[in-house]
């Protein structure tokens, strides 16, 4: 029996090159029994089944598949370096490996798959994914394999292939590394992940890995395809470097079954582009990470998180999404086993609704910090529609935002209305605390809807409101909120000031306290001042003061004594004077004086 040999991921020949490596182009490669010296195996055959000695590797340094010798598994080959390398084959009847080392690594050309971007090749990846052991991969080489039912891919399996492309533009290179289902394609996802029930796996589904895989669902016609689909309890799954676009439904869809959520998930880099429903639908996922994940142009929101406990989005983009880019909803919960999700380092960019809703029931917070809203509110090119960069909308659940930018804008032609309407509105919600950020929008960067419990509007927000090219600033000074700060507890803060009235409302006798020994209450003199001091002429002085009031209560001291000194008194003239007096009409005493009102 002759094994096949060649056409493997890893069989490249290479060079020294100026210090590098290089390919080895159109190398002579022979084959041995050892790795140095032996006899050398003469016995081969080419693709085509003709008798050869050595191989030649192609333009890209790669060994083209052949035969060797009957009951070869491996041999060492030597294309005229220092050392020779050992090579295993490929079973030529079974499509699988030859005994060794590679078992765990299967190509699915080896059992059937053309990728030729025509053929069915739906049953092969389909063999080689049920024949992969735990543990193993399945690899797809580049090409369009076209499909007409759901791959599944059974527990710690990992599915590979060689390039994922992240965008689809017209003049853009797109090269053919993709699965491609066929228009006649019928199931409800192109890969699908089983739970233990409908998999009848003998432990929980799990450790699935997806790898540099595209999904491309341009060819699709039945409704609600997605991209890849996991019902019930499906736990730890990794996606990295995935593309999904053009599906009819979601990109990546988590469901219920069985009395279980798929569960503790991490994504790295996976991009959903122009699918029919929502981008990634999450729904009651524990443990989800998704770091650069992308999703754009999508039917519905970006991202439609439905509780997500314990969980992050780090660096993700939602952009020209016809629904929210970001949508935090559905019921947290309130027991202990519930939690939040942070969110942070993460843009929006022109979704037709919101950047980012906030609309979730339930009591864990929903951290925001470090957040990137743009041209959002796009309302199908009309703008207004009281859209926001960030809206917070019957939150129930605290939502605590570190800082948060918005910038307005039009579409990418110069075209349609500018939007968002408002930076961040917050209507009908529990808990909201903004602490910091810069907001230009088209009519009010910050905007209170009303029926909010308690709103924080933090001390470091600027606004901004009109088009980029000519805005109009609506920037707070420096420490002024914009509004009433109320705080519950105790104040301390080193030094301050104010421009404007003071009131302390407390009722004990000690409401205002000089705490420190040495510490007092200094106030301005001057024209019209609240305190100075008169001298006295015959007993009497007129000071000139307009704002003395009919109530002032004005308390006089005698500061230096002069002449027969007499009793004090005063009279005023609302808005005018005040007079101080003297009993004695040869008094000329120096008189400092203080004016009050009453609260």
């Amino acid at each position: 029996m002759r094994y096949e040999f060649g056409a493997g991921i890893g069989d490249y020949v290479v060079t020294p090159s100026d210090g590098l490596w290089a390919v080895g182009t159109g190398a002579t490669i022979t084959f041995y029994d050892a790795a140095e010296d032996g006899a050398q195996y003469t016995d081969l055959l080419d693709a085509a089944g003709l008798p050869i000695t050595h191989i030649v590797a192609d333009d890209y340094g790669a060994l083209p598949r052949f035969q060797g010798p009957d009951d070869i598994t491996g041999m060492w080959a030597d294309a005229g370096g220092e050392r020779r390398a050992f090579i295993e084959a490929h079973s030529v009847t079974t499509g699988g490996t030859a005994g060794g080392s590679v078992q765990d690594w299967l190509n699915v050309r080896s059992f059937g798959a053309a990728g030729d971007n025509f053929a069915d090749d739906t049953a092969s990846i389909q063999a080689a994914l049920f024949a992969c052991p735990m543990g193993g991969i399945v690899y797809l080489p580049a090409g369009a394999y076209r499909t007409s039912a759901p791959l599944t891919i059974p527990p710690a399996v990992t599915l590979m292939g060689t390039h994922t492309n992240l965008m689809t533009v017209v003049g853009l290179t797109d090269p053919p590394c993709y699965i491609r289902p066929l228009p006649g394609f019928a199931g409800a996802a192109v890969i699908q992940l089983l739970d233990q029930i409908d998999g009848e796996y003998a432990t929980i589904s799990a450790e699935h890995r997806i790898l540099n895989v595209m999904i491309d669902g341009s060819d699709l016609t039945a409704p609600g395809i997605d991209g890849i689909q996991a019902k019930g309890n499906v736990q730890n799954v990794g996606l990295r470097d995935v593309t999904i676009r053009r599906v009819t439904g979601a990109g990546v869809n988590t469901q219920f079954q069985g009395g279980f959520y798929p569960y503790s998930w991490r994504l790295h880099r996976v991009m959903v582009d122009n699918v029919g429903w929502h981008g990634f639908a999450v729904q009651v996922m524990t443990d989800i990470t998704m770091i650069d994940c992308q999703a754009i142009g999508c039917g519905a929101d970006g991202f439609s998180i439905d509780n997500a406990a314990n969980s992050q989005m780090i660096g993700c983009r939602a952009e020209w999404n016809v629904g929210n880019g970001i949508h935090i909803t559905g019921d947290w919960a309130t027991g202990t086993g519930s939690g939040g999700i942070l969110i942070g380092d993460c843009s929006t960019d022109r979704n037709d609704k919101n950047g980012v809703l906030v609309d979730a029931v339930g009591s864990p917070p929903i951290q925001i910090d470090n957040l990137l809203t743009r041209r959002d509110g796009r309302n199908n090119g009309a703008g207004g529609g009281e859209y926001a960069g960030l809206a917070c909308d019957g939150a129930e659940l605290p939502v605590i935002v570190g800082m948060v930018t918005c910038y307005p804008g039009v579409d990418d032609n110069g075209t349609q209305a500018n939007s968002p309407q408002f930076g961040v509105r917050v209507s009908d919600s529990a808990y909201v605390s903004v602490a910091g950020g810069f907001l230009h929008a088209a009519v009010a960067g910050w905007s209170d809807g009303g029926g909010n419990t308690v709103v924080r509007r933090g001390l470091n927000i600027a606004e901004r409101t009109g088009p980029t090219n000519a805005p109009v600033d609506a920037f707070a000074p420096p420490t002024d909120v914009a509004g009433n700060l109320d705080v519950g507890g105790y104040l301390a803060v080193a030094s301050g000031q104010s421009g404007g009235v003071w009131n302390i409302w407390d009722g004990s006798p000690k409401a205002l306290n000089i705490g420190s020994a040495g510490g007092g209450i200094a106030i301005a003199e001057g024209a019209n001042a609240r305190m100075g001091v008169a001298t006295l002429a015959a007993g009497t002085r007129v000071v000139a003061n307009t704002s003395v009031t009919a109530n002032t209560r004005v308390a006089t001291f005698r500061q230096a004594a002069g002449g027969t000194l007499g009793h004090l008194s005063t009279t005023k003239v609302a808005g005018t004077s005040f007079t101080i007096n003297s009993s004695s009409a040869t008094d000329t005493s120096v008189v400092a004086w203080v004016l009050y009102e009453p609260a």
